[in-house]
């Protein structure tokens, strides 16, 4: 049963991503097994090229059944200047979005999130913040992932953008606790 909880504030789901803790995405030993990444991109062009390769093979599914598109201005916004900025450090976006279908399957939804009023809305049910765990440099930190789900009929989620947070999840003792 899920409860009807009370939506977070629009501008803080990269603050809330700070306050998970390894066991939010499973069992420690798990967790450290499947935020391993397979794939390595060093710059835009060859994270390009994955993505193009991702968004090809079709929707992202996640192990908790939500269904999103990787679209052709998605991958643009994904490797953006404004979201490099956005992330924690660079290589870690690239490594995130070279392996976003990986991260994707093991997202979890810990929180709902009011809608930004200061951007347009018109066509949006919702943005769905969701959080995957990605060692990088020998800590596990979380991926956030922007989805975006419209009110009209037929259009999917769809995947607007991806950030790392700069938090070792594995050493968070003061953690959401889900």
């Amino acid at each position: 049963m899920k409860l009807n909880l009370k939506k977070e504030p629009w501008d803080s789901s990269s603050e809330k991503a700070k306050s998970l803790k390894i066991e939010d995405f499973g069992i420690p030993e798990e967790v450290q097994k499947i935020s391993q990444m397979p794939r390595t991109a060093k710059n835009r062009g060859e994270t390009v090229k994955i993505l193009k390769q991702i968004a090809k093979k079709g929707n992202l599914v996640s192990k908790n059944g939500i269904i999103a598109t990787l679209s052709g201005k998605s991958i643009d916004k994904i490797v953006s200047e404004q979201a490099l900025h956005r992330s924690s450090d660079v290589m870690a976006h690239w490594l995130a979005a070279a392996n976003i279908d990986i991260l994707f399957y093991n997202v979890i939804e810990p929180w709902k999130f009011e809608l930004d009023p200061r951007k347009n809305n018109d066509n949006l049910e919702e943005r769905i913040y969701l959080y995957a765990p990605m060692e990088y440099n020998g800590q596990i930190i979380p991926v956030k992932f922007t989805v975006k789900q419209y009110k009209q009929k037929g259009i999917e989620k769809r995947i607007y953008s991806i950030e790392t947070i700069n938090v070792d999840i594995q050493k968070n003792t003061e953690g959401a606790g889900l």
